[in-house]
């Protein structure tokens, strides 16, 4: 079945961005999120709203992009979900966010009798990346799922691995994470370290990226203040993030609760349960912005 119309559950700071390239990209777009704010750039482009889950059941792929198993769970298989708008259609379901493995592959149990194919597809590379499209996008299950899917990955990213049967992308993303979550709140303590030793970024940068600093920060030197200029414009929006770095941390302890004591990780989960004024003012003078009040 060739993917024309798509449907977006979840347009948040990454949905959003990767919803707009699908449109770009030529597909037939719907929008699923209650939120007006959410839904405005879209009204625009000549978008289909969706309010309910139910009402993406047309589209040849279903895209969700909510932050918890639960919300998930909800989307896919609650009153107003996917499956009680189905009557017999049968989309592509990809699972975006990040969610533990097996969560996934209750979803694909849940489905195997109306036929719904799930693959998951979480994603890496934050805001910038989803802006420019060129997120790198971890898929996990049956080959002739994700390669079915391929098209419509490539107008969000431009490096798609497939790791293996369902759930694999999943476990793949948590662990990177687990990387990317240490390197993204140490770095901005590091960069503010510079900036108070009188260092330019740009110019700090280079060095590195050359050196045994280099970070998904350091190959080009404005990415640091445009992501943390993302993550702090507000506070709101800081906490938000807050608590899904929290959440994929837990998600990490949870697939790793055979793996040993793995101290450092739940110190960085102690630290993260404590993040507060002082992380947001560095986060906002990496980014060169003014902090926001408490």
């Amino acid at each position: 079945m060739t993917i024309r119309k798509v449907a977006v559950i979840g347009v948040g700071a990454m949905g959003a961005p990767m919803a707009m390239n699908i449109h770009k990209a030529g597909f037939e777009l719907t929008v699923c999120d209650p939120s007006d704010a959410a839904w405005a750039p879209f009204a625009a482009l000549g978008a289909r709203r969706a309010l309910r889950a139910a009402d993406c059941a047309d589209c040849d792929a279903v895209i969700v992009l909510v932050a918890t198993p639960d919300q998930a769970r909800a989307v896919v298989l609650g009153d107003d979900g996917l499956r009680s708008g189905l009557a017999g259609r049968t989309p592509r379901l990809a699972i975006m966010g990040t969610i533990a493995p097996q969560a996934v592959r209750d979803l694909q149990r849940e489905l195997e009798a109306v036929h719904v194919r799930v693959v998951d597809a979480p994603i890496s590379g934050g805001v910038v990346k989803a802006r420019e499209g060129t997120l790198t996008i971890i898929m996990g299950g049956e080959r002739q799922d994700c390669d079915a899917l391929r098209p419509l990955m490539a107008a969000m990213g431009s490096t798609i691995f497939h790791c293996g049967g369902l759930g694999t992308g999943q476990a793949t993303k948590i662990v990177n994470n687990l990387v990317g979550i240490t390197t993204l709140m140490i770095a901005a303590e590091a960069y503010r370290i510079a900036l108070d030793n009188g260092l330019v970024l740009a110019d700090a940068m280079p060095v590195f990226e050359e050196s045994t600093g280099r970070n998904f920060f350091t190959a080009r030197a404005g990415d640091a203040p445009e992501a943390y200029a993302a993550w702090a414009r507000t506070r709101a929006g800081f906490e938000s993030l807050q608590a899904i770095l929290r959440k994929d941390i837990d998600l990490a302890l949870s697939i790793g609760d055979k793996s040993g004591p793995l101290p450092m990780t739940r110190g960085l989960r102690a630290v993260l349960g404590g993040v507060g004024d002082e992380t947001f003012e560095n986060w906002s003078a990496v980014a060169a912005i003014a902090p926001e009040a408490p």
